[in-house]
């Protein structure tokens, strides 16, 4: 179909182990055929059985589909780098959306070291929500908690005290995606 395992795997959020197995016969099927069908826009029943249309007449190829606002733009505490990362299960980027790669754990036990965070800086944050926040020039991964003014970022951990938003700490946007690195 014109796409490579690899670009399989980042547009479904299935392994490439995974891509490969079923690709060689090698599994009898996954859990996740809905999602590999969702990125490669054909019918899950042709793809786990081969019965039925492959796809409807209107539906991107593959390759089209990965390239066409599945990507988001990688930010550091420099603004944009010239990376991209896939959006999970092949979902529509928008213009809106920035993704992060945490180099160090944040304090949240959601967010570890590894983990891709995709927001939104359109979102208003709301009390509990996982935001991407710069404080004192660093950018990390904070939990919102609403405040009688600009709100505050808060850690895990209770012994650290909240950081209100002001000039000093900048929010930049709501988490709406987290893929983790499980092994770390």
């Amino acid at each position: 179909m014109g796409i490579t395992q690899g670009a399989l795997a980042k547009a479904s959020g299935v392994s490439q182990p995974t891509i490969w197995r079923l690709t060689k016969g090698e599994a009898e099927g996954s859990r996740k055929l809905v999602d590999i069908a969702r990125a490669l826009d054909i019918n899950v029943e042709w793809l786990a059985s081969g019965q039925g249309e492959m796809r409807g007449t209107n539906g991107l190829s593959a390759a089209d589909k990965v390239k066409s606002g599945t990507t988001v733009a990688v930010w550091g505490p420099e603004g944009k780098t010239s990376e991209v990362v896939s959006t999970p299960n092949g979902a529509r980027a928008k213009k809106t959306w920035r993704a992060y790669v945490l180099d160090r754990n944040s304090g949240c036990s959601e967010a570890t070291a590894g983990s891709i965070v995709i927001v939104d800086t359109d979102v208003p944050p709301e009390s509990g929500d996982l935001v991407i926040a710069r404080v004192n020039s660093r950018v990390s991964v904070y939990r919102y908690l609403e405040g009688p003014s600009n709100g505050f970022l808060t850690v895990d951990d209770p012994r650290l005290p909240a950081v209100e938003l002001s000039d000093e700490s900048e929010l930049i946007g709501v988490a709406i995606f987290l893929i983790r690195d499980l092994r770390r």
